[in-house]
């Protein structure tokens, strides 16, 4: 570890993840009920602590239930199906966080203008959807 970088922190505690993913504690831990793979190390006391992989996993899950709909039974599923590739699907998750933020700060106008983008973009994909499901049907 180089000399003039703060150490990295091993683990977190509940409220500092639940900081971190915008969130309530009682959330997270019901989602380690509901998830197998979340796991944090917990003490005599019963106080957890979160690995970064922990907190990784649960920004997945934070993007696949909250960001994307998907339940919580979809998002089992999902991240069964996607078990490989997730480093990748966490940094667009850090990103798209961060863009978020970014945006709501911006200004009214330019909200509501992304918003009709959003709307047009969505209205699109749905024409093709129902498209491709006439084709399927037929």
């Amino acid at each position: 570890m180089p000399l003039n970088q703060p150490p990295q922190k091993r683990y977190f505690t509940i409220s500092e993840v639940a900081k971190m993913l915008e969130l309530k504690p009682s959330t997270l831990r019901f989602w380690e009920k509901e998830f197998v793979q979340i796991q944090p190390k917990t003490n005599a006391r019963g106080k957890r602590a979160y690995k970064q992989e922990d907190i990784d996993l649960l920004r997945r899950i934070h993007d696949l239930v909250k960001v994307q709909g998907l339940t919580l039974e979809g998002a089992r599923k999902a991240l069964k199906s996607r078990k490989g590739s997730s480093s990748e699907r966490d940094k667009a998750a850090v990103q798209a966080a961060e863009r978020a933020k970014q945006s709501s700060v911006a200004p009214a106008e330019d909200r509501s203008a992304e918003r009709q983008e959003a709307v047009g973009k969505l209205k699109r994909i749905r024409q093709k959807l129902l498209e491709a499901r006439a084709a399927v049907r037929s």
